[in-house]
């Protein structure tokens, strides 16, 4: 099978590179989750990838990321290839309109950054742009104050975000069906707190089904998050109501024949939702491969090619977690992670290079690197990755108590 994948990752290389029964072809794109992408032109990319298909033989379209699932879900429907569709993929990513076909969804309203005086209905709450994801931009907010010192940011960094998305709205979204489309404006959310979780999944000709459950775990009186961990160690009733509105959701918003992952709040005895991505969780690949011996790109290119993904087994007894390394200082990354010594642990992912500027962007810190670590109890594993936090994280500190602190 001849798969195109758009806007591939250093991941999908490394993932795909241990495939066999497919020939891959792959579209390079200067995409970066993490900062914005000046070069993308994401039109002329698409037309890039409409040419390439018009003289390559391509059977399936694969992607594993916001951004390259619109690509993805606009050749798609050009072509006929099975995947979803382009407003489907829309309505996961425009958070305002997902909230608009949730089916219990939070107050949710949005403030036009051309406002000269803008309010919010009560305190506390929670503004973020409606497209970014890793919380980018995004500020809980107690007061006036914060709320004016949080657009302020928003409104420094907006307008170097927004030229990756909204040419692409206006190509392919109905903008009298949705007019914020292509609108400077942040979302405000109603505050929600609790334990979080990632509902991971697929949907096949109309059917969900549920892939995996990970926890997302903060540091302790902060939402700022240390870790991602597999196997959930949420209730089995818990995991069970997770996945029942998770199918529920994303029958809501359309999308079919692609993955998906829904976060989730959980409280005692009932869930929120937080927010859906129209693609799958591929950051969590090596977690998959580990505690549920199953790879997740394997499943999406069966999905892909009109096969049937295999529900993984979460019994295996193995323990992962997805750890990051923060810093809340701004400055030269090598002012703020030893590179030297994490030269020594090839495991790291890094997001920064040295001689890269790093500033803040958000109430949740600067993620410098991650690690993928395994064992037989979570203790194990994070007091391991406490151990390498204090080896490679640098900065003045605080004494606050903030992860990527040093006092």
């Amino acid at each position: 099978m001849d798969v195109l994948i758009t806007c591939p990752s250093q991941r999908d290389r490394t993932a795909i590179a241990t495939l066999s029964g497919y020939r891959f072809h792959l579209l390079d794109a200067p995409l970066n989750p993490r900062t914005p992408s000046p070069e993308l032109d994401l039109l002329a990319y698409v037309d890039q990838c409409r040419d390439y298909i018009r003289t390559h033989h391509i059977d399936a379209i694969y992607y594993s990321r916001d951004v390259a699932d619109l690509v993805a879900a606009a050749l798609c429907e050009e072509f006929g290839f099975r995947g979803p569709s382009v407003e489907s993929v829309f309505l996961c990513l425009h958070k305002y309109y997902t909230r608009r076909v949730e089916p219990a969804p939070i107050r949710c309203d949005a403030i036009d950054l051309s406002d000269p005086r803008p309010q919010v209905a009560s305190y506390p709450c929670y503004i973020k742009p409606p497209w970014l994801n890793l919380g980018i931009l995004g500020f809980k907010l107690d007061s006036a104050e914060d709320l004016g010192n949080a657009l302020a940011i928003a409104k420094r960094d907006y307008g170097l975000w927004s030229p990756l998305y909204y040419p692409f709205f206006r190509r392919y979204v109905d903008q009298q069906k949705y007019p914020h489309a292509t609108r400077d404006i942040m979302l405000v959310e109603e505050f929600v707190d609790g334990p979080q979780v990632t509902v991971e999944g697929w949907v096949c000709d109309g059917q969900a089904h549920i892939w995996a459950i990970t926890d997302t775990n903060t540091y302790p009186g902060t939402r700022v998050i240390d870790n991602f961990s597999l196997p959930s160690r949420q209730s089995p009733a818990m995991q069970a109501l997770l996945a029942e509105q998770a199918k529920a959701a994303i029958g809501k918003v359309g999308l079919d024949n692609g993955f998906f992952n829904i976060e989730f709040w959980c409280h005692e005895d009932s869930v929120t939702l937080t927010e859906i991505n129209g693609r799958a969780a591929t950051c969590f690949y090596n977690l998959y491969r580990h505690c549920l011996r199953s790879c997740i790109y394997e499943a999406g290119l069966a999905l892909a090619c009109g096969k049937t993904p295999i529900v993984p087994n979460p019994a295996t007894g193995r323990v992962g977690g997805q750890f990051n390394f923060i810093t809340f200082d701004e400055g030269w990354a090598e002012h703020l992670f030893d590179y030297d010594r994490a030269r020594d642990i090839p495991e790291l992912t890094l997001y920064w290079r040295p001689g890269e500027p790093v500033k803040q962007m958000s109430e949740f810190g600067i993620v410098l690197a991650q690690i993928d670590l395994f064992g037989d109890s979570y203790e194990e594993i994070h007091a391991e990755a406490e151990r390498l936090r204090h080896w490679l994280l640098k900065g003045p500190g605080t004494g606050d108590g903030r992860p990527g602190k040093k006092d």
